[in-house]
């Protein structure tokens, strides 16, 4: 194994405790887990400290409390700075924490990677780090991620991001995702795998779809618009062409496609596919028919068409995604 490289975890009020505990375990037992277990002399690949303001303890937001390591101004460098997931309110927390902030823009003028779990990429945003790259966060936090960060490239279907020395990972427990692209990234393939197995975790996850509700926006204040979007969530399953619906609401198609992208920032076919997928994975989740009959009941006629479209809005196939989620899927027998 190659030297030992150092990353700093930085540490900060109302974080979530995983996000924080969860990578450190990963990166510091690099290189000793699986060679304990193999009976073979520990290599530490990583030398892991957690970081704050203070250099003394914070709270996480469920109440646990963590010791810290040293303070942000004694890290004169690192080879890597990891922010975990902001857990309580983001606005509070960026407003409190400036100290994070500096110490980020500080660490960035250096040949440093700087990385960012879920919620943490707020803290890598506000100091100026995101601004015209590729971005990731949890995928609940898009709109308000989009909204307050409009030049950010923010790709919220990857698990993961890499733009020059600036890493994000998506949502929740992505930090491992995070931690085993670190562990290849400095010490390679075979030694990330070792890792992964030593904590029985996934290697090859690279999209957040699968976890993600495919949106459908009904806030707005357009009559014709509900009275579509009614009538689509009642005949999903039928056979419907913007000609029938335009007539049905007593306008044109064009009309209607105007309102529609208006109120929703979609057509009216985007929504009723939407529809489709989120009914076929309700069923998927919940009941044992087989593809073919959830393909026709929600409105499709040809099966193969239907599975290369759930693939590419939820990153799995139909049946990858039923034995993730499905009854029994995960087995109580012990």
């Amino acid at each position: 194994m190659s030297s030992t490289i150092r990353a700093s975890i930085v540490c900060f009020d109302q974080a979530l405790a995983t996000s924080i505990i969860g990578i450190s375990d990963l990166l510091a037992y690099c290189g000793v887990t699986w060679n304990y277990i193999h009976r073979q002399s520990r290599q530490p690949g990583f030398d892991v400290n957690l970081v704050s303001r203070t250099g003394s303890q914070v709270e996480c937001v469920n109440g646990v409390c963590l010791k810290t390591h040293t303070r942000f101004e004694d890290v004169l460098s690192s080879d890597i700075v990891i922010v975990p997931t902001i857990g309580g309110n983001i606005d509070k927390t960026l407003r409190d924490n400036p100290a994070v902030i500096s110490f980020l823009q500080r660490l960035n003028t250096q040949d440093t990677i700087i990385a960012s779990n879920c919620t943490g990429a707020f803290f890598l945003a506000e100091a100026g780090l995101l601004t015209g790259i590729e971005a990731t966060t949890h995928w609940g936090f898009v709109d308000i991620f989009r909204e307050r960060y409009p030049d950010v490239e923010l790709k919220p279907e990857k698990m993961l991001t890499h733009s020059g020395n600036i890493l994000c990972s998506a949502g929740g427990h992505a930090c491992f995702d995070m931690g085993l692209y670190l562990i290849e990234r400095f010490h390679g393939h075979d030694t990330a795998i070792q890792s992964s197995k030593s904590f029985v975790l996934d290697m090859a996850r690279t999209s957040q779809l699968s976890y993600a509700p495919i949106e459908l926006n009904r806030q707005h204040d357009d009559d014709l618009v509900h009275r579509a979007q009614q009538y689509l969530d009642e005949a999903y399953q039928e056979s419907v062409s913007l000609e029938q619906l335009a007539q049905r609401l007593n306008t044109s198609v064009r009309t209607l496609i105007r309102h529609f992208k208006t109120a929703t920032g979609d057509t009216p076919l985007n929504y009723l596919q939407t529809l489709r997928l989120e009914h076929a994975k309700k069923l998927l989740e919940s009941t044992r028919l087989g593809v073919s009959d959830i393909t026709h009941a929600v409105g499709y006629d040809d099966i193969s068409s239907f599975s290369r479209l759930f693939k590419r809005k939820t990153g799995l196939t139909p049946g990858h995604y039923r034995e993730r989620y499905a009854p029994g899927s995960r087995s109580t027998q012990w």
